[in-house]
Formats: structure tokens, sequence, C-alpha cells
């Protein structure tokens, strides 16, 4: 499954549930979705970034041999949106240090 693909199959389990069951359908397959999200979640609070493909490293504009560090990550993995809102305190506080270090190393001008 690619991840365009996703939200087409999360609304077709959707509208198929609502079809068969009505609202209670519709009601039960949401939250089975959202616990399933929710999981999925907190195993794996990490996913690749989309820009440097998780490596860290963006190559040269002109030179395509030679590599700069990524300015939007520091290691290639980025946390994901839903693991910065609802997984352990940990992980919410490493998305806010991490946001809070890339935001001042933009205002600084040396993020690149």
């Amino acid at each position: 499954m690619s991840k365009p693909s996703f939200p087409w199959i999360l609304a077709g389990i959707l509208i198929l549930s609502w079809a068969a069951w009505g609202t209670l359908g519709l009601v039960l397959a949401a939250a089975g979705c959202a616990a399933a999200y929710l999981s999925s979640v907190r195993l794996s609070p990490r996913t690749r970034h989309w820009r440097c493909k998780g490596t860290g490293e963006k190559r040269g504009l002109l030179f395509t041999w030679v590599f700069r560090k990524c300015g939007r990550c520091s290691s290639g993995r980025v946390i994901r949106w839903g693991a910065g809102q609802w997984v352990s305190p940990a992980i919410q506080a490493e998305r806010t240090r991490t946001r809070a270090q890339l935001a001042a190393a933009r205002r600084g001008r040396r993020w690149r």
C-alpha cells in the first residue's frame, strides 16, 4: 500500500461500514481505525523525513556528488504528528526541543 492511497482506503472502509451497518457501523469502524492509528503511533513514533528520504543529507545542486546537512531534520527521522500529540511525555518533550532548536537555528541563519 502506498502512502497516497491510504486515505482512499480509509474512506472506503468507513463508507462500506456505514452502508452495511448504518451509523453504528460507521462509529465502530472509526473507533477501530483510531485505535489502529494510536497503536501504530505508539509503536513507531518516528518516520523518514520526506525531503532527505531519511538520510539526513541533501545533495548539492551544482555538484551533485557533494552533500550538506538537511536543514529541516537532524538525523533523517522526524517525529510523527500523532506521536507529538498523544504519545509519551518523553517523545513530546523531544519534539518540542527539536522544534525549538530548528527555529533558533533558522533565526540565527545557521540552519543550512
